[in-house]
């Protein structure tokens, strides 16, 4: 066998990445979700991200010494940082509120069409270009998708059983603007990537912002008897579902192209579906279920049609 070329290499590593990352992100986000019935999800951000920080700060001195490029990537930085912090808690909240398949539809589905959005308003002129007709019709269908999973959760139908309709609206807006949130989080570590910064490097530079967040809201509406009678033993468990997903996320993203990882990213809320069957606490909604392939396949439609239409 002929040995592939570097890039061809880069895009294999970057597609089994991805599709570790889809399999312990599906575990992460049902464990979560009930492990988030009976502990403060704030608490669980303090601790996974306070070690995220402290765990992989020698990568930060490591690629430092190696080319001190962080100094110029200060604004950068700041931006992941803020991004990274409203994105991430918004997620662990709305994974409390409405079923783990319903948030990561909104959460996932809607990035695609913020960073379509964003790229049409802010990006240079001469990256730019005009949504061809396949596009528009693909981001329809998406946002349609999108729409029809929100309504089945405000409607009752979803897997969580007996929700009110309260925690049902905050469930979808946490998802919701999370998503668009963790889209320009990706976008910026993407072109700290490009600037020389590495995956591990990242995964400590970006996470103090959301500990230290976490950290003030805990101090304001928890006592710290509440807070400390969360820690137990599968506390550790939980910190790493956070942190290796984490970690395998942002290697993908630095290896393959966008392409790919969203085509691997479509099949996350398929299996959560499997994973919340297995664990029994939701009950198994085929509205839910039928969200969960409609995403998967509008995904596909979407990415293939903005490739096509980059390329050309």
């Amino acid at each position: 066998m002929s040995v592939p070329p570097p890039g061809e290499s880069r895009e294999r590593l970057g597609f089994l990445a991805s599709g570790g990352f889809v399999c312990l992100a599906s575990v992460r986000d049902v464990y979560l979700g009930g492990f988030f019935q009976r502990v403060n999800p704030l608490l669980v951000a303090l601790l996974a991200f306070s070690l995220c920080t402290v765990l992989f700060s020698p990568a930060v001195f490591a690629c430092h010494r190696k080319n001190a490029i962080l100094p110029r990537q200060i604004s950068k930085l700041i931006w992941l940082n803020v991004t990274t912090a409203a994105a991430w808690l918004t997620f662990l909240f709305a994974l409390k509120l409405i079923e783990p398949l319903m948030v990561q539809i909104l959460y996932s589905g809607i990035g695609p069409l913020s960073v379509v959005w964003i790229e049409r308003n802010f990006a240079a002129a001469d990256c730019n270009h005009s949504l061809t007709r396949a596009e528009r019709r693909a981001f329809l269908a998406l946002l349609a998708t999108l729409i029809l999973s929100a309504a089945i959760v405000l409607l009752g139908l979803s897997g969580t059983v007996g929700e009110s309709f309260g925690n049902a609206v905050l469930g979808v807006l946490f998802a919701s603007s999370g998503g668009v949130l963790i889209s320009i989080s990706t976008m910026q570590c993407r072109k700290l990537n490009e600037a020389g910064v590495t995956p591990a490097a990242l995964l400590s530079l970006r996470f103090p912002a959301t500990a230290l967040t976490a950290a003030a809201m805990m101090s304001i509406t928890s006592s710290p008897a509440g807070a400390l009678s969360g820690l137990d033993p599968m506390m550790a468990m939980t910190v790493l579902l956070i942190i290796v997903p984490s970690y395998v996320n942002l290697v993908a993203i630095s290896l393959a192209s966008p392409l790919t990882v969203r085509v691997v990213l479509a099949a996350g809320p398929v299996l959560i579906f499997f994973w919340e069957m297995v664990e029994g606490r939701l009950a198994a909604s085929p509205y839910s279920f039928l969200a969960a392939v409609s995403y998967a396949l509008t995904t596909l439609f979407a990415v293939v049609a903005r490739e096509r239409a980059v390329r050309n």
